[in-house]
């Protein structure tokens, strides 16, 4: 099962005891917009207990064009990345055990 926004917003508001999810979906949807702002200023967000969200840069490659079998130069860019901590970690594999 895949989560969407408004399933968080739901879940969030939950666990804070409120019916309706309209004070909980403007912060997450600005929590979410600073994340984008700040990787596309090239920075680094790290977490602690959570993880870190980077920057990486991706060299420029050779691929092919898997119909007509052509090289193809792929352009060099930018792709967020992002690393859990060893405690998310750590507690996600308890998680999975239970």
């Amino acid at each position: 099962m895949n989560m969407t926004k408004r399933d968080m917003c739901i879940r969030v508001a939950k666990r804070l005891g409120q019916e309706h999810i309209n004070g909980i979906k403007p912060i997450i949807d600005t929590f979410l917009d600073e994340i984008i702002e700040v990787l596309s200023e090239g920075q680094r967000i790290e977490m602690r207990g959570f993880g870190v969200f980077i920057v990486k840069d991706r060299k420029p490659r050779l691929g092919r064009n898997p119909r007509t079998g052509d090289v193809v130069n792929i352009p060099g860019y930018k792709a967020p990345s992002f690393k859990f901590s060893k405690d998310a970690q750590h507690n996600f594999k308890k998680k999975d055990i239970e």
